[in-house]
């Protein structure tokens, strides 16, 4: 199903609004899909309250990653919550919770800010489109908000909160460049611990870049106990991995032990030497 306008006086930002209502105001509850030129996302509506939403955008920052930035977690933690959620299809918020790493109240208020940082960005785009999907759903979690607590106006922010929205723009510019290097098509930042993409741009229908970075994960997890095997005392510059119509760059972030860019690049139209240059470069640049 396309989506489409759905009435013709109205703005883009006004669609947006009218159909997140729609979607409230549901008996069944559902999902609102809205997409732009640069920014799409989707909102789930459960008994008529917001449940959560996603943002498919470079440098967007997922809540695992907030709650890192936080230190309320760790990435082990992150990783074990993960893990225990696909195994029993708990719920991710809910687990932290009875688990005893984040309390209840605290992170109530962190998804509150960044749902409503979601839900501001999407009905800001001057360029969307929306559609309400009807369905119904169960979702194993009292942590859902009305509208109203969504869109209440935001205390000052403290200072972890202040630079998280600095590492995000900072991520997103850091992605956007990698862009600019010849023959590239998709790069991501990812944690090598629990495999999870920090931001990303990019990529296709042949190829996920943030499943791709998950994948190889497990290379730099591999490369970095053959090092130690090995006894070698020394740091990994970059992984190149070589493939028929594509090169992988893996370039393990020296300021940030546990982190790495990964930057696929189409083989027929780049520099190999150029890109691990303006990758390094990059690299530098990079504040997180």
């Amino acid at each position: 199903m396309e989506l489409a306008s759905r009435a013709a006086p109205q703005s883009p930002r006004q669609i947006v609004r009218a159909v997140l209502h729609e979607a409230v105001e549901s008996k069944l509850g559902g999902e609102v899909v809205v997409k732009s030129a640069t920014v799409s996302g989707r909102i789930f509506i459960v008994e008529r309250k917001v449940a959560w939403a996603v943002l498919t955008s470079a440098g967007a920052l997922n809540f695992s990653a907030v709650l890192l930035q936080q230190r309320l977690v760790s990435r082990e933690d992150v990783a074990l919550v993960m893990a225990e959620c696909r195994k029993n299809g708990g719920n991710f918020c809910e687990v932290l919770i009875d688990w005893g790493l984040v309390d209840r109240d605290v992170l109530r208020e962190l998804l509150r800010r960044h749902i409503a940082s979601h839900l501001q960005l999407l009905l800001s785009l001057k360029d969307a489109q929306a559609l309400f999907v009807p369905q119904p759903r169960t979702y194993s979690s009292q942590l859902t908000f009305t509208l109203d607590e969504l869109t209440q106006p935001v205390e000052p922010q403290h200072p972890h909160t202040q630079l998280e929205s600095e590492v995000m723009a900072n991520v997103k510019q850091s992605l956007e460049e990698t862009q600019k290097i010849e023959g590239a098509f998709a790069a991501c930042l990812v944690d090598s611990k629990s495999g999870m993409c920090l931001g990303s741009i990019g990529g296709n229908a042949n190829f996920n870049i943030e499943t791709a970075a998950a994948a190889n994960t497990e290379v730099v997890r591999a490369k970095v106990k053959a090092m130690h095997v090995l006894g070698l005392k020394d740091k990994i510059e970059d992984i190149l991995i070589t493939l028929g119509e594509q090169y992988h760059v893996i370039r393990p972030l020296s300021a940030r032990e546990g982190l790495f860019l990964y930057l696929a690049l189409s083989r027929a139209n780049s520099n190999l030497a150029m890109a691990r240059f303006r990758l390094a470069e990059i690299e530098k640049g990079l504040s997180i």
